[in-house]
């Protein structure tokens, strides 16, 4: 896709066709958002911004900056929610920063309540705005699962907010699953799209280096690393 052509991007297209992994991975692609490495040693590999090397690149803001783009990934992400749970949902909870406006547009195409969780000190997912009454069913969200940890900050940031028992979904959505978690507690993660991106400590370890693959900070050298240079 030509990135000029992000901008035409329309929900109604997607009315009565469901969008498929590969639409969305060519959007990705086109916003310079999503990258995995062909296995040619030859070719560069990533360098993250932890010093880490990695054979793929995420970065989901880069493409839900274009807020159409946005609305029909999580009309996308809300039909996988409903192919697998038909139950009540009355909220759609994300995180603070890059969920949260996602999440919102999972609310709207589930027509359910919506807020995020705000960062607070150590890390911590702080819910303090809305009393979320007994037997209201939550549905987490995330744009991008690369660990559990931020969903499990989230959960327990809106438990300790509410003082009550808060009844989440046995089903979470997750736009972009790079992680090998497929449950938390009682709730399966139900992925768009799952890519298995593998990451190193760094080019003493990395097999990539050691078969003398470059590295590149993809943000930096986005054209290189992707063979459009």
């Amino acid at each position: 896709m030509n990135p000029n052509k992000l901008r035409e991007v329309s929900w109604i297209n997607y009315t009565n066709h469901r969008m498929t992994e590969p639409e969305l991975r060519e959007m990705l692609e086109a916003s310079e958002a999503f990258w995995i490495h062909d296995g040619n040693v030859a070719h560069p590999h990533a360098e993250l911004t932890t010093g880490k090397c990695s054979d793929g690149f995420v970065d989901t803001l880069r493409a839900l900056r274009f807020s159409n783009v946005c609305y029909v990934a999580a009309q996308a992400l809300a039909k996988s929610i409903r192919d697998s749970y038909q139950g009540p949902i009355d909220w759609v909870i994300g995180s603070d920063h890059a969920g949260a406006v996602f999440s919102q547009n999972v609310a709207i195409w589930l027509n359910a309540q919506h807020d995020f969780t705000e960062k607070g000190p150590d890390k911590a997912q702080e819910w303090k705005r809305f009393k979320i009454k007994e037997g209201e069913v939550v549905v987490q969200v995330e744009e991008l699962m690369t660990t559990s940890d931020t969903f499990q900050r989230v959960r327990d940031g809106i438990r300790k907010g509410n003082g009550s028992l808060v009844t989440f979904a046995p089903v979470a959505g997750v736009l972009i699953h790079r992680s090998s978690v497929q449950q938390i507690e009682d709730t399966l993660i139900v992925p768009f799209a799952h890519y298995d991106i593998k990451v190193w400590d760094g080019p003493e370890v990395c097999p990539l280096c050691k078969a003398g693959s470059k590295r590149l900070r993809p943000k930096q050298n986005w054209a290189e690393l992707t063979g459009k240079a």
